[in-house]
């Protein structure tokens, strides 16, 4: 069952690029650079997802601005000065 190893990896070595019938060493070191290395890529996945998640919740802005828009597109002509106008104060 236990074989002489003639190579020792870490951890992080043997997840990489495999153990490949070394021996495995398992310390304190070996285990806490195993565990920063996925921290970091955990830090780097969060910063990618909240990227893509902003572009995808970012709502839609046209391309041309509302005061550029020509006349024909409003549907109606109001005086603001009218009583029964469409575009009022709330107070009167």
């Amino acid at each position: 069952m236990f074989t002489d190893c003639t190579e020792t990896v870490s951890i992080l070595h043997a997840i990489v690029l495999g153990a490949d019938g070394a021996c495995v060493e398992i310390s304190i070191g070996s285990i806490l650079a195993a565990l920063a290395a996925f921290m970091v890529l955990v830090v780097i996945a969060q910063f990618f997802a909240r990227k893509l998640w902003a572009k995808l919740l970012r709502p839609n802005i046209p391309d041309t601005p509302q005061d550029a828009m020509p006349e024909e597109d409003h549907p109606f002509s109001d005086d603001p000065n009218y009583r029964d106008s469409a575009i009022r104060p709330s107070k009167r």
